[in-house]
């Protein structure tokens, strides 16, 4: 009752005014409550037609009823008693008119000045504002018609008022549901309640129709245009958060983002599903069956997208290419022309299949706007082949030279590692290898942003963290108790990743590649101190007389290098380096496809990366596999394995504190500078000196040998041995039964492939079954 501070003067006629309206003629009751009627449907009371505010009651029965807010009759007593039955009924029909024009009008009127409705809400109020003012029109002649009747002899019944009122009813009726279905709701929210208010109540109603699609194309043509520019240019104005993509980096919004700055893919946007269009899902069902004729070439990763996911990966990819290139963007004939009108866009957003279509073909060009950047511009390939060498350790040149430098501060526990000369010896030794192997700029920059770092996890506890083990919280507890050394700690990192590598290179993608590393990293430095062990075993071949006391430790020895280095081969070259060769010559296709696109054959069905979301399955795909058959995935075989090499490392230990006590290097060391001074020194008396050197010789030995041999008759060391030997089988064992399961042989062919690479000749497995 606000929007009515003062009472319409209907009902004076002439400076009378009638206190009962019943008390005159009917004709004259007709004309004055004409006058208010038609006030009435400009908003304003009179004395007769009152507007009632919402009303909350009980029936007799108890039931809650609630009588909404409108125009009605005034009470009994102002009336004076019961109207003309013809005149309560037409005006019966009337009223609703009215009311719904108060509701449209307090709706309007409120969200035009309110900037936080919307850009779609304040449009939608704006169409519906010209549909009432073409109302107020109507109303405003038959204002003007009724005085002039009554000035005329012509006089206006209330019939022909509702006549020519039918068409304005059906319109207020209409806009009064469009408004009912609005309140609370903007942007694409807003554009689906409209739709589906249109497909579910006027679909065969020609008016209801007419004014639905005029509201829709006016209020969606804000959401067309950002549409537009999301799919042209990887932009979107976007104040009041309408849109289906919702901005979450600030640098993403503003283009600040440069080269050397890195940026992950996954948090530049995000898809606000309360404003997708239905258009989109519908698009989905309508495009199935149309979309393999319109693009015979189109990839796998493109097949399983919806137009939601396209019309979100369109836009991350013009953005990508305007970050990747200087100046505007461009596409191949897919802009909007600026004399494009407003129809087409707003009739291709509400068309499932247009909008699909749109949203295809601006996906495949800026697909392959980008993977030609990335095949070409950026050359992705020698990143990847950067990773496979420092990340997989590919070439064993860094790895010796590098253990060469730091084997020392490696082997010390963790909290007394020197990081700082660790570092040092790793920039001089990929500067050594970049020189013999020149790589590419791009590798360059890789490069220079690797560093080395320590974690406070070893490869077991990094996995169970990521959850993928099982063991209870108290193997766990114990286990990270323990105090790591520099080889368990040791990982690689970027300070930044270079854009547009980042997409490639993920944060996900570059824990993989640091986990794959310390595994084999690991797996090599056991092998690296077995072999070391074997040199100094080589020294003791010359004293025949410990060939039998060194047999089991030899046969130790000699089980476990067995282990190790096929366990390294089986990474570096029975999984890595054929996924790798796969994963090279897709790229190299791929990269083929984008320089000389003009003369490729698309009639050759060759499978490789068509799309950008290809190249990211693709090496994906790669981590996964290489992931999985490194025994990664599998917490209980990664558990033994480690076991394994940690007993091997333990044993390596023993032995060189061993070595080191029976003085055996300082013996022959001796040995060796004496023979170089009788070499270069005066030759007096050669004979004699050299058979004096032979028994000399010959007499240290003997006596390194028995000092050797006594040791080894101690109880401790063959106790040390024993176990040694004792604890190896035992995870051995435990790891072929793993690798022999059923499950492995059924699922995992990978570990069969182990299995019989460990056990060619079934002596393993022999023993195991024997023990």
């Amino acid at each position: 009752q606000d929007l009515f501070p003062e009472p319409h003067p209907a009902s004076q006629k002439g400076g009378i005014t009638y206190q009962q309206l019943v008390e005159i003629p009917v004709d004259m009751q007709e004309q004055v409550l004409l006058d208010e009627l038609v006030g009435a449907m400009m908003g304003l009371e009179g004395q007769f037609l009152r507007f009632h505010s919402m009303e909350i009651g009980e029936t007799e029965e108890g039931e809650e009823y609630v009588e909404p807010a409108g125009f009605g009759f005034a009470s009994f007593s102002d009336i004076g008693g019961n109207l003309d039955s013809s005149l309560q009924s037409i005006l019966t029909r009337m009223l609703p008119l009215c009311s719904n024009y108060v509701h449209v009008n307090q709706y309007v009127s409120s969200c035009l000045g309110m900037y936080e409705c919307g850009i779609v809400t304040r449009t939608l109020c704006e169409a519906i504002n010209k549909l009432l003012r073409e109302y107020l029109e109507f109303v405003a002649n038959l204002n003007y018609l009724l005085r002039e009747a009554g000035t005329d002899e012509k006089t206006i019944s209330m019939s022909m008022v509702y006549v020519n009122s039918q068409p304005s009813i059906r319109t207020m009726a209409v806009l009064y549901q469009v408004v009912s279905t609005a309140r609370g709701k903007k942007g694409g929210e807003l554009l689906n309640a409209l739709q589906n208010l249109m497909s579910l109540h006027y679909v065969g109603d020609a008016k209801g129709s007419e004014v639905m699609s005029f509201l829709l194309m006016e209020c969606a043509a804000p959401y067309a245009r950002m549409m537009q520019s999301w799919l042209q240019r990887g932009k979107v104005h976007d104040p009041y958060n309408e849109f289906m993509i919702e901005v979450t980096d600030k640098r993403f919004r503003e283009s600040q983002v440069t080269f050397q700055q890195r940026m992950e893919w996954t948090d530049w946007c995000r898809v606000q599903d309360e404003h997708v269009l239905d258009s989109l899902h519908d698009a989905d069902d309508q495009m199935s069956s149309t979309r393999n004729a319109l693009f015979g070439d189109e990839s796998r990763a493109t097949s399983n997208m919806s137009a939601r996911d396209k019309a979100y990966t369109t836009g991350k990819y013009r953005r990508a290419i305007h970050f990747c290139i200087e100046g505007p963007i461009s596409s191949s004939g897919q802009e909007t022309k600026a004399e494009q009108k407003k129809e087409e866009e707003v009739n291709t957003l509400l068309n499932p299949l247009k909008l699909s279509r749109c949203i295809d073909h601006s996906y495949h060009d800026a697909s392959d706007t980008l993977l030609h950047l990335l095949m070409g511009k950026y050359d992705i390939l020698s990143s990847l082949r950067f990773m496979k060498k420092y990340f997989l350790l590919d070439q064993g040149d860094f790895f010796v030279n590098f253990l060469d430098g730091v084997e020392t501060e490696l082997h010390k526990e963790l909290p007394n590692v020197l990081q700082g000369r660790v570092q040092n010896w790793l920039t001089t030794t990929m500067a050594r290898s970049m020189e013999s192997n020149p790589q590419s700029s791009h590798s360059t920059q890789f490069a220079s942003s690797l560093r080395c770092c320590f974690l406070d996890r070893n490869v077991r506890d990094t996995l169970h963290d990521m959850g993928k083990g099982r063991k209870s919280s108290r193997s766990k507890k114990s286990s990270r108790a323990k105090v790591l050394a520099g080889f368990e700690a040791i990982a690689f990192e970027f300070k930044n990743v270079p854009f547009p590598a980042s997409l490639v290179l993920s944060p996900v993608q570059l824990r993989s590649y640091q986990l794959l590393f310390r595994q084999i990293f690991f797996a090599k430095y056991v092998e690296r101190q077995l072999v070391n062990m074997w040199s100094d075993h080589q020294l003791l071949k010359q004293m025949t007389a410990l060939r039998a006391a060194c047999s089991p430790t030899f046969s130790l020895r000699r089980r476990m290098l067995h282990f190790i280095q096929n366990f390294v081969y089986y990474m570096k070259f029975e999984v890595i380096e054929p996924h790798w060769r796969e994963l090279e010559s897709k790229l190299n296709a791929a990269k083929d496809y984008c320089l000389n696109r003009s003369t490729h054959d698309d009639s050759t069905e060759a499978n490789f990366p068509r799309t950008v979301d290809d190249l990211l399955n693709e090496h994906n795909q790669f981590l996964t596999r290489l992931f999985t058959q490194c025994l990664l995935s599998n917490y209980d075989l990664i558990e033994r394995a480690s076991k394994i090499m940690t007993t091997c490392l333990l044993f390596c230990t023993q032995i060189k504190f061993f070595m080191e006590s029976t003085k055996v290097h300082e013996t022959l060391e001796n040995t060796r500078i004496e023979r170089s001074m009788m070499r270069f020194g005066k030759k007096k008396k050669n004979s004699d000196r050299e058979t004096e050197f032979r028994a000399k010789r010959e007499e240290n030995i003997q006596r390194c040998s028995d000092r050797i041999l006594k040791e080894y008759r101690t109880e401790n060391y063959q106790h040390m041995i024993k176990k040694f030997d004792q604890v190896f089988t035992s995870h051995l064992a435990e790891f072929m039964k793993n690798l022999n399961s059923d499950y492995g042989q059924r699922s995992n062919s990978h570990l069969t492939n182990l299995f019989m690479q460990l056990d060619y000749n079934g002596f393993v497995s022999s023993s195991l079954y024997t023990e």
